[in-house]
């Protein structure tokens, strides 16, 4: 294979001087060689850089801090739907009721902390039932997983989000009141309970949904351990008319569950061909997987040893609703192990540091980049960086809690100068 054919696109050589390259090198070999013999390459061609979309396993979604509730038609990324399921304990020692005690009423309070999506005047609808299978704090519990409820619907009430609005002037924040029927009220009150297992033995929890809809929407975050989270039962007893609070403890077993329906999307998944835009999304949505199959080849075409100066990859963005739907703060590029289960491998390049590794995503110029050089000059040495790592993963930091998501262009891209590209600065030495 001939040195024209390996670099596809684009290969722009600077011998003459240093201010040819993109940015002085700033790792491996800058001693090597003077630096009027540093040279850049940039890959952006089909040929070279292999890139497809895919959906990302389920995640632990255990012990979260946050809790989601809501529902989006998202043009771009299809249909998203979360909910969560949670633990409640006393917030007593022991709780006993009373003589005469009869419920007159529930409320589940959620605690505002967040929203995703749009929230002007967009209706969403909590259904609300009692978990019928016990849960575990020693149990793995992932994104995709359910548990047994009663078919009873203990709420079934339609809201706008207001996330930012206080409850009022006593309460620094917004609270989500949630009418619950009064059979659950009257089932707990008919039970004294002289610790929390004796409570959990009685209740197990609920599962907190929403219904799927017709219009954009959103997903909004609670904090179930908020102090102005609880579960309220009011009642009167012979003596006195009163309320108690079961709580959300840090103990308390909740996880969230996500699912993605990508039929109305724009996605074209585990296509290695028709790459016009790559798509990240949180919340265990989707990732994107890139290799580089000429570096071997582009290396021994030089005719020399090859010392890696600088590389980084390049993302570009390739939507426009960034206002609404806010691209994730953070991506990240990690090894693609593929085994039984695809694993991910952190690159050694992000051990030096987050300023120097990069994928946080600047807003100014809707890019993220990652500084990939010890993979590179791996890569171009050994064929992989590790044991069956083979490629990148590309994927939102912190996944399993953040529901942002972005495109950015692929290698198909008529765009040109937006294309996922490999910047690379080298220095070839001498036998």
């Amino acid at each position: 294979m001939t040195k024209t054919r390996v670099l596809t696109l684009i290969f722009l050589i600077a011998l003459t001087s240093l201010s040819a390259c993109r940015k002085k090198p700033e790792t491996i070999g800058n001693d090597l060689q003077p630096t009027n013999s540093l040279v850049t390459v940039a890959f952006n061609d089909q040929n070279d850089i292999v890139t497809s979309t895919f959906t990302v396993p389920s995640l632990s979604t255990k012990l979260l801090n946050y809790a989601f509730i809501g529902n989006m038609n998202d043009p771009v990324f299809g249909n998203s739907n979360f909910d969560f399921y949670t633990q409640f304990s006393l917030s007593t020692s022991a709780l006993h009721w009373g003589e005469g005690a009869v419920a007159d009423s529930m409320v589940l309070y959620l605690t505002y902390n967040g929203y995703y999506g749009d929230t002007t005047d967009k209706q969403l609808t909590v259904n609300v039932f009692e978990i019928n299978e016990e849960m575990y704090s020693d149990s793995t519990y992932k994104s995709d997983m359910t548990l047994e409820c009663l078919p009873d619907v203990l709420a079934d009430y339609t809201f706008v989000p207001r996330p930012l609005t206080p409850a009022d002037t006593t309460i620094d924040r917004g609270v989500l009141r949630v009418p619950i029927d009064i059979s659950l009220a009257e089932k707990l009150i008919n039970g004294s309970y002289e610790d929390n297992d004796d409570f959990k033995e009685a209740f197990k929890g609920l599962h907190v949904t929403c219904e799927k809809n017709a219009v954009a929407a959103s997903a909004v975050a609670f904090n179930l351990t908020h102090s102005y989270t609880n579960l309220r039962i009011y009642y009167h007893n012979d003596t006195d008319t009163l309320s108690y609070d079961f709580r959300v403890t840090s103990a308390d077993v909740r996880f969230n569950h996500y699912a993605h329906d990508y039929s109305d999307s724009e996605i074209i998944f585990n296509d290695t061909v028709a790459n016009n835009k790559l798509y990240v999304q949180g919340a265990a949505g989707t990732r994107v997987y890139v290799k580089f199959p000429n570096l071997q080849e582009w290396a021994d075409a030089l005719n020399n040893n090859v010392a890696i100066n600088d590389a980084k990859l390049v993302l570009s963005g390739a939507v426009t609703d960034t206002a609404m739907y806010s691209p994730p703060s953070k991506l990240v590029a990690a090894g693609a192990k593929f085994d039984a289960d695809t694993a991910y491998v952190i690159l050694p390049d992000q051990y030096v540091g987050s300023e120097y590794y990069g994928g946080s995503y600047n807003k100014t110029d809707d890019v993220v980049w990652f500084r990939i050089t010890e993979y590179v000059q791996n890569v171009i040495k050994n064929g992989t960086y590790a044991t069956n790592c083979n490629g990148l993963l590309i994927y939102v930091d912190q996944g399993s809690s953040s529901p942002h998501r972005w495109a950015f262009y692929g290698p198909q891209s008529d765009s040109l100068d937006k294309r996922i590209r490999l910047e690379i600065v080298y220095s070839l030495i001498n036998d």
